[in-house]
């Protein structure tokens, strides 16, 4: 009896399907395959991010922009806009400041308005 429920179950599992698994008509185009130098980027920028989400020194509301982004954006889409602006402005790609400026203006924060002071 056990037999001949595993031969069933085999059979089950081995037989093929009524019709193939196909990708969803709105399935995403297929993207370039990155080179090198771009995974590189990608990763140094994703280093960067990592550290200010781990810094007791970098602001709340940066950390909550910078894990959202990351969150709803792939890698080489942040990687790509990021670069976009280091070459536009002539940027240090190696400087983590720079990086992680860009990144967050990228990913959309804005630095809170300076105090505007009080004639006296």
């Amino acid at each position: 009896m056990r037999r001949a429920l595993v031969a069933g179950g085999l059979a089950l599992l081995l037989a093929p399907t009524a019709q193939p698994v196909t990708a969803p008509a709105s399935a995403a185009p297929v993207l370039a395959t990155p080179t090198k130098a771009d995974l590189d980027a990608a990763a140094f920028k994703l280093r960067v991010i990592i550290s200010a989400l781990q810094s007791p020194s970098v602001e709340t509301p940066l950390k909550n922009i910078l894990f959202a982004c990351l969150y709803e954006n792939a890698m080489g889409q942040i990687n790509a806009e990021a670069d976009k602006v280091i070459v536009a402005n002539k940027l240090d790609r190696t400087s983590t400041s720079d990086v992680l400026t860009v990144v967050a203006g990228v990913c959309g924060y804005r630095p809170p308005a300076a105090a505007a002071t009080k004639p006296r």
